[in-house]
């Protein structure tokens, strides 16, 4: 349990976006909550593999991952 609980409290450093965050989200849900993106309607790729939405609360993020998030625009 207790290499659990540390596992939980260190941070990562992820890609998102072209950009570099230093989180501690293990999850693609909780990044999106760490992030301060509210909603559902996004599509999440971690290092070039779409996540399906069933599976943004499985552990899955790891130290060095490059995520990129998405939301649909509308445009013309």
């Amino acid at each position: 349990m207790q290499k659990e609980v540390v596992q939980q409290n260190t941070a990562i450093t992820l890609t998102v976006n072209g950009e570099k965050h230093i989180v501690r989200a293990t999850t693609p849900r909780a990044l999106l909550a760490e992030l301060e993106l509210e909603g559902d309607f996004f599509a999440i790729a971690v290092n070039r593999r779409v996540i399906r939405r069933t599976e943004w609360n499985e552990p899955s993020l790891q130290d060095g991952d490059s995520i990129e998030i998405v939301t649909p625009r509308q445009g013309g």
